[in-house]
């Protein structure tokens, strides 16, 4: 008899699929320890190795490292900026996560993604809590559904740590003096949490912490129609339409924080029911009025826009009207609502 744990999450799972690891994350965390990670503690431990990786990375380009509660470098990877599309990347235990961290049971499958945005200046960096239970835990201990992110961050999620520094001087520079010199530097806080750029923490959901001044959209606006979103199995057995296609609305305020689509009807908004679609397969965003961008969260049978059948997944797709998006063999379509204005 197996000795892998079902997980309570799933309950309409079906047995030995890819994605259908266990998730120990749920009552690891009941039993183990759950104190919070001291992030300064980690980053003092990290820090001469981390200079080390920047001193490496290409000036222009950005260091992306997670550490283990020790502050020893468990993954890292030097992103360019884009030219088009957003630069994404997903963490979490899940093996095809871009940085997989599977040595830390409190980080889910998939945990956070963390996305980089073409533009000039600083690069802007934009975070999405695909809903962990451990979350996203910035330098001032506030959790937060999102962040969004001018050249650097620093912030813990489980017993992880995750910095991003640009490379080259640029990031050396951000890592000089002191270890609480150099902490807020780069959170902007100091040991007390104290800081003129202290991380502004969400009122509310769905709002989005924000650090060094970074944007994206009017988190006070009031929310918009944004349409409706159809999720269709081009495989299904069923006579019924219901059961073959799910239907949202959806709104500015669901798409600022990140729309989750996948079997989990805990922490999907947009769920379905098949082996092709993974438990947290893909999230939605806004890019403007006329296009939502679709990125995949290391699902099993990927992200293709709607004329691509087969072939590698695409981290992220635009998701336009009349040109719908595939996961797997699910196509994801959107009607977009009237009269929209993109903040």
């Amino acid at each position: 008899m197996s000795s892998k744990r079902p997980d309570p999450y799933d309950r309409a799972s079906p047995q030995g699929a890819d994605d259908d690891e266990s998730d120990r994350d749920l009552d690891a965390d009941l039993r183990g320890d759950t104190r919070p990670l001291d992030l300064i503690d980690v980053f003092g431990r990290a820090r001469g190795v981390v200079a080390e990786m920047v001193r490496s990375t290409p000036t222009g380009d950005t260091l992306v490292v997670v550490t283990n509660e020790h502050g020893f470098p468990v993954g890292q990877r030097a992103i360019r900026r884009p030219d088009s599309l957003p630069y994404a990347l997903v963490f979490g235990r899940h093996n095809r996560c871009t940085l997989a961290i599977p040595h830390d049971s409190r980080v889910s499958l998939r945990h956070i993604l963390l996305t980089a945005w073409p533009g000039q200046g600083a690069l802007r960096l934009r975070g999405y809590d695909l809903g962990g239970r451990a979350g996203i835990v910035l330098a001032d201990g506030k959790r937060v559904p999102g962040f969004s992110a001018l050249g650097h961050v620093a912030l813990a999620f489980g017993h992880t740590a995750l910095f991003v520094i640009p490379g080259g001087p640029a990031g050396l520079s951000l890592l000089e003096g002191s270890t609480d010199q150099a902490f807020q530097r780069l959170t902007g806080i100091d040991r007390n949490g104290g800081g003129i750029r202290l991380a502004i923490s969400a009122m509310a959901e769905p709002s989005v912490a924000q650090l060094g001044g970074y944007r994206p959209i009017d988190v006070e606006a009031r929310p918009q129609p944004r349409g409706i979103l159809r999720l269709r199995s081009l495989k299904s057995k069923s006579q019924r339409g219901a059961e073959a296609s799910r239907e949202l609305e959806i709104d500015s305020e669901q798409l600022q924080r990140g729309l989750l689509i996948g079997r989990y009807s805990d922490r999907c908004s947009l769920a379905g029911s098949g082996r092709n679609l993974s438990r947290v397969h893909a999230l939605v965003t806004e890019e403007g009025p006329n296009s939502l961008l679709v990125y995949d969260l290391a699902s099993t049978n990927g992200v293709r826009p709607g004329h691509e059948t087969e072939g590698p997944s695409h981290a992220v797709v635009r998701l336009r009207h009349n040109d719908p998006v595939m996961l797997g063999h699910f196509e994801l379509s959107w009607t977009p609502a009237e009269r929209i204005r993109v903040h």
